[in-house]
């Protein structure tokens, strides 16, 4: 019964490995009209990349705790923060609930704030 059981773990942990490996994270902010998603990194201390309107680099992510956290800037100024999301778990794990900031502006600074709402799928 002992080796079945084994057997079974072994089968199954690659599929587990590999759900995890997939959750994507999508985040809806109040008042913009595309929302942001990414896929949450496998290997605790990777960066995600994250769909942006322009090319942004993470340099902050994380996701434990009941807490997310994101941080990113633009590619080529890394003095320019282009986005930053902070939400806490909801009763249901699977939503998160906070605040972001974003700057879409190209040249000048076009800055927007408000609640956000992540799920992870």
């Amino acid at each position: 019964m002992n080796k079945i059981c084994i057997g079974i773990l072994l089968f199954f942990s690659p599929m587990i490995v590999a759900n995890a490996a997939q959750k994507s994270v999508r985040c809806v902010l109040q008042g913009l009209k595309d929302p942001i998603a990414f896929v949450v990194p496998s290997k605790a201390g990777d960066l995600p990349k994250i769909d942006f309107p322009y090319a942004v680099k993470t340099i902050l992510f994380s996701l434990r705790d009941k807490n997310l956290i994101l941080v990113a800037v633009d590619q080529d100024d890394a003095s320019r923060m282009r986005l930053f999301l902070s939400a806490q778990a909801h009763t249901n794990k699977k939503r998160y609930e906070g605040q972001f900031m974003t700057d879409y502006g190209g040249n000048q600074l076009q800055l927007d704030n408000g609640p956000v709402s992540c799920e992870i799928k």
